[in-house]
């Protein structure tokens, strides 16, 4: 039935058509299903991810759908690749955990930038999409978001204060830490996230460079006591939430709209803030609450480590020219863009 013949009749009716919506724009429902490596407790699959996905929902009037998987259908390296080939339609890729294909975009991940996970995410996002463009280095999917944990921070069995201390110890780190724990002269152990436990629990690890959250997250609490934060981070990790292509495609017009307003900047608030501190400071007092000891990098020793790693925002400097980019200009955008967050 044509729109003017419906509203006539409904009209005659008494059929009362305030906010009436013509069909064409009303959206068929979607219904979309979320790859995942960490467990349903961790606080990212059972806080962060649904209260992005509620207001998902919200803003779709309840016609799109997203449904996290109970359980990994591949492990943590493997996120990009099931979702660029259609086994899941979306999840949460660690760049870290591949490297070659998204060095520009790890800029991020650099010591000392991001004050916290809700900052570092959303400047992230704005930065990369301004400065280069998610099409450059995740062409074969569609990047939602964007978003970083909170700053890593130094967890141990033995207490850590100066690089002294640091010497030969072995310390779990993902695949962007490898480099600065060997220059600061650690022992690196890379591995996911998800294997820190066992690690540390058999001494192939004697400490761990994590963001708070994973005290609580990995029940790291139960195996170290000592705590050293990092102003800035020794490092943070960048995660992109990612879609098939060809799911996308099909999608209608409003569910497209939807998830880029509810992604991009804004998702990249909600996952930061949701997961990243809100579940360090629940990772923080979980580290008190069982007798931690923490302490922080200050001072002329903070100095010392930072002279340490200089090396890797000259690395990426020289990369990102060598990708055809500015690379200093970018680095001094990525440092002004956290400062407009943070104020």
């Amino acid at each position: 039935m044509k729109r003017r013949s419906f509203l006539k009749a409904a009209s005659a009716a008494g059929i009362s058509v305030v906010g009436f919506k013509p069909m064409a724009a009303l959206a068929a429902n979607s219904n979309l299903r979320m790859g995942t490596w960490l467990p349903p407790t961790h606080h990212l699959t059972s806080v962060a991810f649904p209260r992005w996905i509620d207001a998902i929902d919200k803003a779709s009037d309840g016609s799109l759908k997203i449904a996290i998987d109970p359980a990994p259908i591949a492990p943590p390296p493997e996120q990009y690749n099931i979702v660029r080939d259609g086994a899941a339609d979306l999840a949460y890729h660690v760049a870290a955990y591949t490297p070659g294909p998204f060095e520009v975009a790890r800029g991020i991940e650099m010591p000392f930038l991001s004050p916290n996970a809700e900052v570092g995410s959303m400047a992230a996002f704005d930065w990369y999409e301004r400065n280069i463009g998610f099409d450059a280095e995740f062409k074969d999917v569609k990047v939602l978001t964007i978003f970083v944990h909170g700053p890593g921070v130094l967890h141990s069995k033995e207490p850590i204060h100066t690089l002294e201390d640091l010497q030969n110890v072995k310390v779990r780190v993902g695949g962007g830490g490898v480099r600065i724990a060997e220059a600061l002269g650690a022992a690196p152990v890379a591995m996911p996230a998800s294997q820190a436990y066992e690690a540390l629990q058999k001494g192939v690890a004697d400490a761990a460079l994590f963001p708070w959250e994973a005290v609580k997250g990995f029940r790291l609490y139960e195996l170290v006591n000592n705590h050293l934060e990092i102003p800035g981070g020794l490092y943070t990790t960048f995660f992109a939430v990612i879609m098939n292509r060809a799911k996308w495609d099909a999608l209608p017009d409003e569910h497209k709209q939807v998830l880029s307003e509810i992604g991009g900047v804004k998702g990249a608030q909600i996952l930061g803030k949701s997961w990243g501190d809100e579940a360090d400071a629940i990772g923080k007092q979980a580290a008190i609450d069982n007798g931690a000891t923490i302490s922080a990098l200050e001072g002329a020793e903070l100095a010392r480590w930072a002279e340490k790693v200089a090396f890797v925002e000259d690395d990426w400097v020289k990369l990102a020219n060598e990708r055809g980019y500015d690379g200093a200009a970018l680095l001094t955008d990525l440092k002004a863009t956290i400062e407009k967050y943070k104020s």
